[in-house]
């Protein structure tokens, strides 16, 4: 059991820098001026509690336990309040950050101060300390690393300060979360978001204030004990879901923007000439299926008909109510179907049927698939053999 805890605690270590090269890479919009930039700090400095906690308790690494321990003990005082930021931005579209906003760092700062002349000491020092550790758990909080406060102290005052900050995120969660249309993001990614915020706070106080308490030469906690599945479990099922709902990557507010799209611009098409538009495009598209390249756009589709881009934009707004890329997710989603229909799914994987119908990933075919169809491919193939 010990080895399956040990392969969760390093699988939670690399999903949190994982975490932070999907957010910084993938994207979509202005990152630095999107909650997501307070997600990406969050996966920062959870990764590195985490990586101190895995060579603290799980697998021992000397030199990065005097690295992390003690130089970036200020930063968990930035965790709670990222998360509570990107979860105001999140819920609250025009939410910026104001000058008040600042008085979150203020603690940070504090303890930066208070840990400066300890920062500065050798690293000989601090392999020292990172062996007292090693060899009494108990250092953890008895270590007088900090000049002015117990590093005791800071647990207490985090421990604190962690729990309003949760709290005022949940309470601003039922405050303004949408009544309407279900949102991967506002329903499903923020409630689990929260809840592992929940968990470690109360994983924090039960090993290092309810444990301790009831035994005082008990600091150190066993790697089988429920507790530290059900967190390290929860925590790894929130960060794998990336792979199946990588909506994460975008702003949650997909709808309004849509509607933005959709507004009819001012010159019109008359009823003949969006018939011939429609004609021209269900024969070409019936006969060369274009849309299965990757590459497909709408400036070839113009050229192709000899349509200007501007007319197929009123016709996609006018007659179906969406737009060029819409509409092409919608025939490669066709194109799928009718190849499952066929039996096509038998001979190769449906990862390959979304690539032969211009999907350039499996995660883009599939989550294009159960919005449009309302299941999964794999769902869908299932039903189907079973008719």
């Amino acid at each position: 059991m010990h080895e399956i805890y040990k392969f969760g605690h390093s699988l939670a270590v690399f999903m949190s820098f994982f975490i932070i090269l999907l957010l910084l890479l993938k994207s979509s919009g202005p990152f630095f001026k999107s909650p997501k930039r307070f997600l990406f700090f969050y996966f920062l400095i959870f990764g590195l509690f985490t990586l101190l906690h895995y060579c603290l308790f799980v697998e021992w690494h000397v030199e990065i336990v005097a690295v992390l321990f003690g130089n970036f003990d200020a930063f968990f005082y930035l965790l709670y309040p990222l998360a509570y930021f990107y979860v105001r931005g999140m819920l609250k579209e025009k939410e910026t950050l104001k000058p008040k906003d600042l008085l979150h760092l203020v603690p940070f700062f504090i303890q930066v101060l208070d840990m400066l002349p300890y920062s500065l000491t050798s690293f000989a020092h601090k392999i020292l300390i990172a062996e007292l550790i090693k060899f009494d758990i108990h250092e953890v909080v008895k270590q007088q690393v900090g000049f002015f406060f117990s590093a005791r102290f800071h647990f207490y005052v985090k421990l604190l300060l962690s729990s309003f900050y949760i709290f005022y995120s949940c309470q601003l969660y039922v405050r303004f979360r949408p009544r309407t249309a279900k949102n991967f993001i506002l329903h499903y990614w923020i409630p689990g978001f929260l809840l592992v915020q929940i968990l470690l706070i109360l994983f924090l106080t039960y090993f290092f204030l309810i444990l301790p308490s009831s035994n005082q030469f008990k600091i150190t906690y066993q790697g089988n004990s429920p507790w530290n599945y059900l967190g390290l479990g929860s925590y790894l099922v929130l960060s794998l879901s990336v792979f199946y709902f990588p909506e994460f990557l975008y702003a949650p507010y997909i709808n309004e923007e849509r509607e933005a799209k959709l507004k009819i611009p001012n010159y019109e098409l008359s009823a003949e000439k969006l018939i011939e538009i429609e004609t021209k495009l269900d024969l070409y598209l019936e006969e060369y299926k274009p849309f299965l390249k990757a590459t497909f756009s709408l400036a070839q589709l113009s050229a192709s008909l000899d349509i200007p881009v501007h007319h197929f934009n009123y016709y996609f707004r006018k007659t179906q109510q969406s737009n060029f890329l819409e509409q092409r997710m919608r025939w490669r989603i066709r194109h799928a179907k009718e190849l499952i229909d066929a039996g096509k799914d038998k001979v190769i994987t449906l990862e390959a049927i979304g690539l032969e119908s211009g999907f350039q990933s499996r995660t883009t075919f599939f989550v294009n698939f159960k919005e449009l169809v309302g299941e999964s491919p794999s769902a869908y193939s299932e039903r189907k053999n079973r008719m």
